[in-house]
């Protein structure tokens, strides 16, 4: 054998470090990589030399076959999900109504006892450089109307159809 044909032979037997076309699944497509695995005659694991992304060694061939598979898989998969629910259609969801704790519901109880009797034409619109006094009736943008039970420290203690909540004031 001469020389040249040696050489021939030898670029024709994959090694590790040199090129072979595989499939790159980040470019998903056929490209030059690097052969950097082999275990025995086969190649194991190759770094793409577009994308610089190290994976296992996939022929086009192997991915051309399981493409069908694949698709297979997935036409079985809807279809078996289709015998359940109408096609597009996912069942609407039932939620419970929230659970009110006791504490909520007594002052919740309060709160409408106390409303019955003021007036809300007389609110006053909540602001922190509001100065109240308890008992005052307050009109908040968020929580709706509540009635000042007490008042410390630049912080006042409101009642309100959600519950109790502290107010900053006298700023």
């Amino acid at each position: 054998m001469t020389g040249l044909h040696r050489r021939a032979l030898d670029a024709a037997q994959p090694a590790v470090g040199r090129d072979v076309e595989a499939w790159c699944s980040k470019c998903a497509q056929a490209m030059e990589h690097v052969i950097v695995a082999m275990v025995g005659t086969q190649i194991v694991q190759v770094r793409c030399k577009t994308c610089v992304g190290t994976h296992k060694y996939k022929t086009t061939t192997e991915v051309a076959a399981a493409a069908p598979k694949a698709a297979t898989k997935a036409a079985a998969k809807s279809a078996t999900k289709g015998t359940t629910k109408a096609a597009g259609a996912t069942p609407a969801r039932t939620s419970k109504p929230p659970v009110e704790s006791p504490e909520l519901r007594a002052a919740k109880s309060l709160w409408q006892r106390k409303m019955a009797v003021l007036d809300r034409a007389h609110a006053t619109s909540y602001a922190a450089s509001l100065q109240p006094h308890a008992g005052q009736l307050v009109d908040h943008a968020t929580f709706g109307y509540g009635i000042v039970e007490s008042t410390t420290g630049g912080k006042a203690k409101c009642l309100f159809e959600q519950g109790y909540k502290v107010l900053i004031v006298c700023r």
